[in-house]
């Protein structure tokens, strides 16, 4: 935990103020490339691997990636798909 609070006080101290005028856009508005579905698993960054900006990725992160079928008698949604996911996992 330690760990994890050193490194946002790193991020308020020196990250932040070099980046203030991004994260200040960002503040009123936000305008991604794309979006990432990707799984909730902590090994994979989207931003990290695509080599993207803050807000240049709308990400989804969901368990197993599931995306549901796109379809008007489709009323599933991306938790419901993931909750079914588990319960036959």
């Amino acid at each position: 935990m330690q760990e994890i609070v050193k490194g946002f006080l790193n991020f308020q101290q020196n990250v932040f103020p070099e980046r203030k005028d991004l994260f200040k856009s960002l503040a009123s508005n936000q305008n991604p490339k794309a979006l990432f579905i990707s799984c909730s698993d902590s090994r994979l960054v989207p931003e990290l691997v695509t080599q993207q900006e803050p807000g240049q990725l709308f990400v989804i992160r969901n368990a197993g990636n599931i995306v549901p079928p796109f379809g008007p008698s489709q009323a599933a949604s991306l938790p419901l798909s993931s909750m079914r996911y588990w319960r036959w996992a």
